[in-house]
């Protein structure tokens, strides 16, 4: 495939827009061009291969989302069994009555068992 070289004049509004979809798509500014100006001519041609690649980017876009979503709750949820763990494990250990005390005891010892876990998760997706 031979390539030949273009230049072209465009608004403002519209390299600015080009320059968003470069970056959230990790590309440089030739390359989103590029891929405007192949989807459009698809889309005016009436190329089915592009929409349909463009569906599953848009189907890999919300599964991304949602993975997002999942991963931080799995994170609260972590760090919310840690602090229950920590709680219970100073309520059993001791009975002080110094409540700032206990609650910042209570407070390291959360964030310790969570730090163990995000480790250990991290050791086994690797």
């Amino acid at each position: 495939m031979n390539r030949i070289k273009l230049s072209i004049r465009i608004p403002a509004e519209q390299e600015a827009l080009i320059r968003h979809i470069a970056k959230a798509r990790g590309l440089t500014r030739y390359q989103a061009l590029l891929r405007v100006i192949e989807t459009g001519l698809a889309s005016i041609t009436g190329g089915a291969q592009i929409r349909s690649q463009m569906a599953s980017e848009e189907a890999l876009a919300a599964i991304e989302s949602r993975l997002s979503i999942i991963e931080s709750l799995t994170d609260r949820n972590l760090f919310t069994a840690s602090a229950a763990y920590a709680y219970s494990r100073r309520a059993a250990l001791r009975n002080d009555s110094d409540a700032d005390r206990v609650d910042a005891a209570t407070s390291d010892a959360a964030q310790a068992a969570y730090r163990r876990q995000r480790a250990l998760a991290a050791e086994a997706l690797s």
